[in-house]
């Protein structure tokens, strides 16, 4: 038996994955940004060098990925812009009768630079020096408050640090990402907890000491599933209903009215 060549080249990649590639990479580079159409199927054969048969199962494979969207009769299109209505994602609150959702008033109270460690770290990975630190305050309905806290890598999203928190009351922040930093949340991991407030978060939602309620817990991830924000919700029991809205394939909210 003849011994195993352990130099043998590794096989081509396949011409339709090598496309794929060269598309995610374009769009994280900014070529195309979020909401933005891509050139024709066979403005993309012409440009690569391709079939326009390669280039269609490139897009099916980005289409899976929930990198791009496609359209039939309109092109494809970069997943992660939203329409203003899909802008609340987290804070969806649902009325009496379920067929309206509760007005919601959002207030940051701190954004800050940090480079303390906890379990969003393991999250967004590691190394990193330092993160994004934001709390928010979000009304619903003017009956009771919600408290928050989003944790981004500083590396990529340090601008946000120096932004105003006028600036940023009332932002959306998923579209901020996509919009500004071509990161869109394409992806959540998502879990809930019944548990007692920190002293800290029951002094900021001005509940008991000691308060349960859900602590909910949601990761967001981009391109290559790339986690780009950590965040922790504080939610104190109410009477109202939940509408969960997990992020479907494309990117956008698939909305879940739950009990």
């Amino acid at each position: 038996m003849q011994p195993a060549n352990l130099n043998r080249p590794k096989p081509a990649k396949a011409k339709h994955k090598q496309i794929s590639e060269d598309i995610l990479k374009a769009i994280e580079d900014g070529r195309w940004v979020p909401g933005a159409q891509l050139p024709s199927e066979d403005q993309l054969a012409t440009e690569m060098g391709a079939s326009l048969g390669t280039i269609q199962r490139a897009l099916r494979s980005l289409v899976q990925m929930g990198v791009v969207e496609r359209s039939h009769g309109r092109g494809t299109f970069v997943s992660g812009s939203q329409a203003q209505e899909g802008q609340l994602m987290h804070f969806r609150f649902v009325a009496e009768g379920g067929k309206h959702l509760l007005p919601v008033y959002f207030k940051i109270l701190n954004v800050e630079l940090t480079d303390e460690n906890g379990p969003w770290s393991s999250f967004l990975g590691a190394p990193v020096e330092q993160y994004v630190h934001i709390h928010r305050i979000v009304s619903i309905n003017d009956e009771f408050e919600v408290f928050s806290e989003i944790y981004l890598p500083a590396d990529r999203f340090s601008e946000l640090a120096q932004m105003s928190e006028a600036t940023l009351n009332g932002v959306s922040f998923r579209d901020m990402l996509a919009e500004r930093f071509n990161a869109p949340t394409l992806n959540t991991r998502q879990m809930m907890a019944c548990q007692p407030f920190p002293p800290r978060v029951a002094r900021q939602m001005n509940v008991p000491a000691g308060q349960y309620g859900i602590v909910w817990t949601i990761g967001g991830m981009s391109y290559r599933d790339t986690p780009i924000t950590w965040q922790r919700i504080f939610v104190p029991p109410s009477d109202r209903m939940i509408e969960i809205v997990p992020i479907s394939q494309n990117g956008r909210p698939d909305f879940q009215t739950v009990t």
